[in-house]
């Protein structure tokens, strides 16, 4: 082992060579075995196995309570990538929020250099380099969860004080009821009209309804559960809420397992279909999967809905929300008023698009169970607009005008 010590080392690591190999590799004593362990860095060029080592004792190498200024940031935001952030489904965003925070930063910055002061100047930096003040604020968010969980991980001797700036105005899209009619009767997959009757029926996040399955939907108790089965609540909460009465069809059309499948198979991205659609209507880039959501958010505040249901639809925290959302569901009320504006904004596409908001097919069969066995058409009980009760949209048959309507 002298020849191979006596080569490179980094802290208890050095380079070596297993026997009858040329190739070098990141080797370290364990002392509970008792014995030099190996593992290969692919290569057998000297320099490039001292750059490897270094990148191999940066994101393996057990930490604990590394004095602050002694950390560097750098590897602080590879380690965070490496074993956190990397396996979620934002990993590419939160990679170049990361490599943005380092191109903002002196070389070789450290943990303890990252004061409030800096933060600020990195802030100022970027909104120098054109980004808003919105997703400003959420690089240096993911910046500040990664050293938050060195820290929680035991890896930094101290909690750094963390200020975001702020976030500026809301600049989030709105779409027009006659926008969504648009995006609705446009020709799409089947996967993706599945996907946009979720978004208009639940206000939820595309994540959540990608992973939604037939078993997360009591239709019985009128109930969705957003939150899978052995899925820890996070602070994006995935809440319980009420079916709407168009989305009955569409989820019925499902008889077990995801929603939304392409060739029988849940996916994880639905990016390139809603490209095309929205290029088909004929709609701007801006508006993507989120934008329904704030669509919708919108649509039930101006619709009278009170803001507890908002916020316990939309998976908002409020105070005393978290607790008593556990119970909510079981009440025959359950988020009433949310449930109906989101009907009757439904109700307000039906009526302006070629397509129906229903599922054809569910609707056929409703069609024919409202034939009575010797031929004759059962009797209504009421007149209906669009899918909805006459009540529930005005005497008029014409839906009350909304901002976004007149938009």
């Amino acid at each position: 082992m002298s020849e191979t010590d006596a080569v490179f080392r980094i802290g208890q690591y050095f380079l070596g060579k297993r026997p009858n190999s040329d190739s070098w590799c990141a080797c370290w004593y364990d002392p509970k075995t008792r014995q030099t362990k190996r593992a290969s860095l692919g290569t057998n060029v000297l320099q490039e196995a001292k750059i490897k080592l270094a990148e191999y004792v940066t994101e393996y190498a057990k930490r604990r309570n590394e004095p602050t200024s002694e950390t560097g940031l750098a590897s602080v935001f590879m380690r965070y990538f490496k074993h956190h952030s990397e396996k979620t489904r934002s990993a590419g965003p939160n990679r170049r929020a990361l490599e943005l925070m380092l191109d903002s930063m002196e070389p070789g910055a450290s943990v303890a250099g990252y004061t409030v002061a800096e933060q600020k100047r990195i802030a100022s930096c970027l909104r120098g380099k054109g980004y808003s003040a919105g997703y400003t604020r959420r690089v240096m968010g993911i910046a500040a969860a990664a050293v938050n969980w060195a820290w929680k991980n035991g890896e930094i001797d101290r909690q750094v004080p963390i200020v975001l700036p702020p976030e500026g105005e809301g600049r989030e899209r709105i779409m027009t009821i006659q926008e969504m009619a648009r995006l609705w009767e446009t020709d799409m997959p089947p996967h993706l009209r599945m996907f946009l009757a979720l978004l208009i029926g639940t206000a939820s996040r595309p994540e959540a309804l990608l992973q939604l399955t037939r078993e997360q939907c009591d239709l019985g108790h009128g109930v969705i559960d957003l939150n899978p089965p052995g899925r820890a609540r996070t602070k994006k909460r995935r809440p319980r809420i009420p079916v709407p009465e168009f989305l009955r069809s569409w989820i019925e059309s499902v008889a077990s397992g995801h929603l939304v499948t392409y060739k029988d198979k849940p996916i994880l991205k639905i990016n390139g279909a809603w490209r095309a659609a929205r290029e088909s209507a004929g709609l701007p880039s801006e508006i993507v999967p989120y934008t329904i959501r704030h669509t919708m958010a919108t649509e039930l505040i101006t619709r009278g809905v009170p803001e507890i249901e908002v916020a316990s639809l939309m998976g908002h925290v409020m105070p005393n929300l978290r607790t008593t959302g556990r119970y909510v569901h079981v009440r025959p009320d359950f988020l009433a008023n949310a449930k109906q504006a989101i009907d009757e904004v439904a109700s307000a596409i039906d009526r302006v698009a070629a397509r129906s908001m229903v599922n054809f097919n569910m609707r056929a069969n409703s069609v024919l169970d409202s034939i009575a066995k010797d031929g004759t058409p059962m009797r209504k009980s009421q007149k209906t607009v669009g899918f909805l009760p006459e009540r529930m949209v005005g005497a008029t048959g014409i839906e009350p005008v909304t901002p976004t309507m007149s938009r």
